[in-house]
This record gives structure tokens, C-alpha cells and sequence, in this order.
């Protein structure tokens, strides 16, 4: 790199613009940290406080965990608002994290950590092994339906549908037929009792959840298992170990000397009108 070119600055760049009657300041900020808590690395939010010896500021979910002493240097924190950091969080606005995937958002650093928990573009990770694509839910859903659509047993909700895990089979992934949302059916071997079965939908945590049915049958025996399905971005659920709650566990009775599980599943979104599951 020549010396001569440009460096990142350490200081915020400021340029006055006229917009009509209202005047306003572009300020570029080098650290994107700058409106996190220094406690516990959040984007802070109103009401921000600030110790009487140094001010040095805390959120308010943090100065009630520290008992309203200051971490850094022990001065005391109370209620002593920092008006001018508060200012700030209000009259700046920044770019969603997630403009990378689409979003196209601007909101202000107040605003900022309740937009990322709602952002319908945060990231979602292709459960399809050795594809790395990241996406929004939306594109990811078209992507897998374009690339890896043989990789997913297709199903319609409200529709019963059959899968079948062989002995070395640990999980499948699942494919709405209509809006391509994607699912993860997992199932762990737990000694001496059977299987733990887990039914995932690869979207951010905010999204609606989704029921489904679990149907096994043995030569004696009929089992059927109801669960709402967990929300999860990423396909770490496939490689999770086993879970400690929120799982179905099916018996060895149900599951051939072979080791191949069969199942009937059906599946419909929460909230939706009672029915008669189709076969």
C-alpha cells in the first residue's frame, strides 16, 4: 500500500447539507461500536446512564445488574442520565446490518436493536451440507428449491406425508411444496430408549411457529406425538447434540431390528383453523 493513500479515519467526517427548510450533518462513524453498551456489547437504547466520577455509561439492563456501581472505575452510577449520548441515539440514523441480503431499512442507533430481532431479512443458512449460500429466509427458500431441490422430501401443509430414516440417516431436510419453506427432521440415539426426534424450520427466531403430528407404528402398537416446531437461521441443529427438552421420543419398539425409523407426519402453521388431516 502506497503511502500517500487514503486511511480509514479515526474521527467521524461531518458535511452540513441543506434539505429545504431543515439543515442536517452526514456524519460517518469508523467504529461501529461506538452506540454499543461497553458492559454487556449491546447497541445501547434510551435511557442510557453514566457514572458520577468518570462518566462512563452503562445501559439500563446493565446498571440495574451491577448494582449501580460502575464496573471501571466503582463510581456511582444511580440514575444519572447521559442526555448527550441519549441525544445522539435518537438523531443518528444508520443502515440495517442486514442491507447485505436486502434490507433497505434506515433506523435510528435507538431503534436499532429491536429492528435487528425483527429484521426480516436477517440470514439463514442453506442445510444443504458443503453449500455455504447465506440469505434471507425468502432467497434462501428459492435457492434451495433451484440447487438442491432433489436434496428434500416435498410436502404440502395440512397433508400427510411419509419419510423413512435408515439406520445411518440422522436427519432430512423437508420442503414446503408451495412456499419452499424449508425444514430440518432430526433424530438422536438415546441408549436404552429410542429416538429423540426434533422438527426445526430454518427461519429467524421472531417468525411464526409451526404444529405438527408425529405418527409410528409397530406390529402391536400405534404412537402419535404433537409438537411445535423450533425456529432456528442456521443448520447447527444438525449437528446438535441431543436435546435436553423439546424433543418426541420414540421408542424402540417402533423402530425396525435394522434400525429404520417410518413415520407419518403432518404439518400447518400455529393459529391456523382446525382440520382433518389429508392422507
Amino acid at each position: 500500500m502506497e503511502n500517500d493513500e487514503a486511511q480509514p479515519n479515526i474521527e467521524a467526517q461531518v458535511h452540513e447539507q441543506q434539505d429545504g427548510s431543515h439543515s442536517h450533518v452526514v456524519i460517518t462513524l469508523t467504529d461501529p461500536e461506538l452506540f454499543d453498551c461497553p458492559i454487556c456489547y449491546e447497541p445501547l437504547t434510551i435511557p442510557v446512564y453514566q457514572c458520577d466520577q468518570n462518566g462512563h455509561i452503562a445501559c439500563s439492563s446493565c446498571r440495574t445488574k451491577i448494582n449501580d456501581k460502575c464496573p471501571f472505575c466503582s463510581g456511582s452510577i444511580g440514575f444519572n442520565r447521559c442526555r448527550a449520548i441519549e441525544k445522539a441515539l435518537e438523531s443518528i440514523t444508520t443502515s440495517c446490518q442486514n442491507i447485505q441480503y436486502g434490507c433497505k431499512e434506515s433506523v435510528t442507533f435507538n431503534e436499532k436493536g429491536e429492528h435487528k430481532k425483527a429484521c426480516e431479512y436477517s440470514p439463514c443458512y442453506c442445510p444443504h451440507l458443503n453449500c455455504k449460500f447465506v440469505s434471507s429466509a425468502k432467497q434462501l427458500y428459492q435457492h434451495f428449491s433451484s440447487s438442491h431441490v432433489n436434496s428434500a422430501t416435498q410436502f404440502e401443509y395440512y397433508v400427510i406425508f411419509h419419510v423413512s430414516l435408515n439406520a445411518d440417516d440422522n436427519f432430512l431436510v423437508l420442503q414446503e411444496k408451495k412456499g419452499g419453506t424449508l425444514f430440518i427432521l432430526k433424530r438422536h440415539h438415546v441408549a436404552d430408549l429410542g429416538n429423540a426426534v426434533t422438527i426445526s424450520c430454518i427461519q429467524p427466531g421472531f417468525r411464526g411457529r409451526f404444529f405438527h403430528e408425529l405418527d409410528a407404528k409397530s406390529e402391536e402398537n400405534f404412537l402419535r406425538l404433537e409438537s411445535f416446531t423450533k425456529s432456528t437461521p442456521s443448520r447447527q441443529v444438525i449437528d446438535d447434540r441431543p436435546p435436553k427438552t423439546g424433543f418426541l421420543l420414540i421408542p424402540f419398539d417402533f423402530i425396525s431390528s435394522g434400525g429404520q425409523l417410518k413415520m407419518e407426519i403432518c404439518i400447518w402453521p400455529e393459529g391456523a383453523s382446525p382440520f382433518t388431516p389429508q392422507k
